[in-house]
């Protein structure tokens, strides 16, 4: 087996890391918290409401995403990215729209419809790819890959805000919308083909480099107790991790940074995820990949309890560092242990409900973390239980069997 990454690979890499960037998470999810202060300022909702939009968008695509996957299964990747990627588009561009006509209702009806048509694009169709593409180097490869999450949280945000500061909210979404377009688009129709009919060919003729086809049905994995492990695992990290980072932004202007260094710590947050991301993308494929996760959520543990400073100052920008630690170990974590447990055969399926509690939990934390600001007028106690529900994550994850090989 060659253990080389080639050229054609390494674009696969690059190009799937530009995809990323532009998918649903970064450019609504992350994204939407530099919307929550205009949008309370403009029409006077509250910080729970607001958050309730990340709840809808979350359930949404934690409901869609088991039948992206299945999809993905059966008819390949890149028929379900190219309708997602315009209809992804189309739904952010109707937005401003939406809200001015029907309120807050209409902004969690844009949210849902965004959850459900991009989920087709957003992370799974990327791990399906590449973890076909590479076995040796799978866990450098998805690093690479989730980087673009933290280049998409990076970026996108950042330059929404200075668009809201200049033209107003309506704007933030008109030019989150043009990215699938110009960015996604391209990339989903030069990205290798991988589906259930192409992966047996390959298992029929597999050259050097080349995955073959095997591991656990849908019905097999469910039975392992692993399986609801790594649910609980990941819908907790994402309860906590989530949680926090959604209201980085709102945080920070409330410990006295403007609105543009708010959304500035924000992106340094995922600065920060894209480093770790490459770096224990690398450790993935050296050392037991539960362990470097547990370390990884180990230390934003510690930088939510640094964040109860009513201050801001360097501790406090230290801990918005160590969130984006454990912000760098989680969907290429993911799919990285689901390749590993349950093999390709049925993985866009598994990874689908799996990462369906990692939405659920993406959703809850959030809105519980702004119900909480609301009642108790700030994010102390919150940040007290994230810390500690990320400390039984840690656990969980040093309890995980070793791999079987698939």
């Amino acid at each position: 087996m060659n253990h080389r990454i080639d050229r054609h690979q390494w674009f696969v890499i690059l190009s799937s890391v530009l995809g990323v960037a532009v998918s649903v998470i970064p450019v609504w999810i992350i994204s939407f918290s530099v919307f929550i202060k205009p949008l309370g300022q403009t029409f006077g909702w509250g910080r729970g409401s607001l958050s309730l939009t990340l709840l809808a968008i979350a359930l949404a695509m934690a409901a869609a995403m088991p039948v992206a996957g299945s999809m993905i299964d059966r008819v390949g990747t890149r028929i379900p990215m190219l309708a997602s990627l315009v209809l992804l588009s189309f739904g952010l561009a109707a937005t401003p729209w939406i809200i001015t006509h029907a309120g807050i209702a209409g902004l969690y009806a844009a949210a849902i419809f965004a959850g459900i048509v991009g989920s087709p694009s957003s992370s799974v169709a990327y791990v399906k790819i590449l973890s076909a593409q590479f076995d040796a180097h799978r866990g450098l490869a998805l690093g690479f890959a989730m980087t673009g999450i933290a280049l998409g949280g990076a970026t996108v945000p950042l330059a929404a805000a200075s668009l809201i500061a200049r033209y107003g909210w309506q704007s933030g979404f008109f030019a989150m919308a043009a990215l699938p377009l110009v960015v996604g688009l391209p990339i989903a129709l030069w990205l290798p083909q991988t589906s259930r009919a192409t992966a047996a060919k390959r298992e029929s003729s597999s050259t050097a480099g080349e995955i073959l086809v095997g591991g656990s049905s849908v019905h097999e994995a469910v039975r392992n107790p692993t399986f609801l492990l790594l649910v609980v695992i990941f819908l907790l990290d994402a309860m906590s991790v989530h949680g926090v980072q959604l209201h980085i932004a709102p945080l920070l202007s409330d410990r006295g940074l403007s609105p543009q260094a708010s959304a500035a710590g924000l992106s340094y947050l995922f600065a920060i995820s894209a480093v770790t991301r490459l770096l224990s993308g690398y450790l993935f494929d050296r050392v037991f990949a539960p362990r470097v996760g547990a370390a990884c959520f180990a230390a934003s543990a510690v930088g939510m309890l640094l964040l109860m400073a009513p201050v801001a100052s360097a501790t406090t920008m230290l801990g918005v560092a160590l969130i984006g630690v454990g912000a760098g170990a989680e969907s290429d974590l993911l799919g990285y242990l689901v390749s590993r447990y349950y093999g390709l055969r049925a993985f866009g399926q598994i990874y689908g409900w799996v990462f369906a509690g990692y939405l659920v939990g993406s959703a809850l934390g959030p809105y519980l973390i702004g119900v909480a600001f609301d009642a108790l007028n700030g994010y102390g106690r919150a940040l007290a239980v994230s810390a500690a529900t990320l400390g039984i994550v840690t656990l969980l994850l040093l309890v995980l069997p070793r791999f079987r090989r698939v």
